[in-house]
């Protein structure tokens, strides 16, 4: 495997380790340390989980039609660095500041922050990781569509294999830190892991290939991907127009 493939499924096994080892506690986090109690922990918690699972659909969307995932990806982990550090930050200051002068608020702007990051990055490096392999499969011969199916197979096995280990060891490792040594290293760790993993994904940039959007209609793409997917199930052939031409895989 050439270090081009390898990168984007490291970057992504810790990314899923930083929030996973976030999310895992959070609900102990605000009942113990902010004191709310369980059902407005719960709820502003699930909240949080249910923008962040929302934003990836927006930053696809975004990504495809007006940028390139590159500069996606790099833009989301600074975002996404940003969220995590101003997290950590406030959870090492909170017991400085005088109890009158406390607010939730800080905190939740960091957790959203991470969300608006996240929202560009997930839904990009893992098509990122796949283009790589596209490059390679170009200059290959046709004899070989075999092994480039293998190889692909392999890239995406190795991918969810990494980010299920990234969250288990995020939950397992992450909350034993927080229960144990503090809030502030706990919320720490993750930071400092995004930060290494971005200047890692950083370090690659001459080598990765980059495409760059074919179209700036984010709804005009929904529909061409729409009538594609019309013509698939009705088993029909008509051509493809020039708009359609990035979704020939689905014919």
């Amino acid at each position: 495997e050439s270090p081009v493939e390898v990168e984007p499924k490291v970057v992504a096994s810790v990314e899923r380790f930083a929030y996973k080892g976030v999310a895992a506690n959070l609900v102990s986090y605000l009942t113990d340390v902010l004191h709310e109690s369980t059902s407005v922990a719960a709820k502003n918690i699930n909240t949080w989980y249910g923008v962040t699972s929302m934003l990836p659909l927006v930053g696809a969307l975004l990504a495809d039609s007006y940028g390139d995932r590159y500069s996606t990806i790099l833009a989301s982990s600074l975002l996404y660095i940003l969220g995590l550090a101003s997290l950590s930050s406030w959870a090492l200051l909170w017991t400085w500041f005088p109890k009158r002068k406390r607010s939730s608020s800080p905190l939740f702007l960091s957790l959203y922050l991470t969300s608006i990051g996240q929202g560009g990055y997930n839904p990009c490096l893992q098509a990122f990781g796949a283009d790589q392999l596209e490059e390679e499969e170009d200059v290959l011969p046709r004899d070989s569509t075999e092994e480039n199916t293998s190889r692909r197979s392999l890239f995406f096995q190795q991918w969810y294999f990494g980010i299920c280990s990234g969250s288990l060891l995020g939950v397992i490792i992450l909350s034993y830190v927080q229960d144990t040594f503090g809030w502030g290293i706990g919320f720490a760790i993750p930071a400092a892991a995004m930060m290494l993993s971005a200047l890692c994904f950083s370090c690659g940039s001459p080598c990765y290939k980059r495409k760059q959007s074919k179209t700036g209609r984010p709804t005009g793409s929904i529909i061409d991907t729409i009538r594609a997917i019309r013509r698939k199930m009705m088993g029909g052939s008509l051509p493809l127009t020039a708009n359609d031409e990035h979704l020939a895989e689905l014919e």
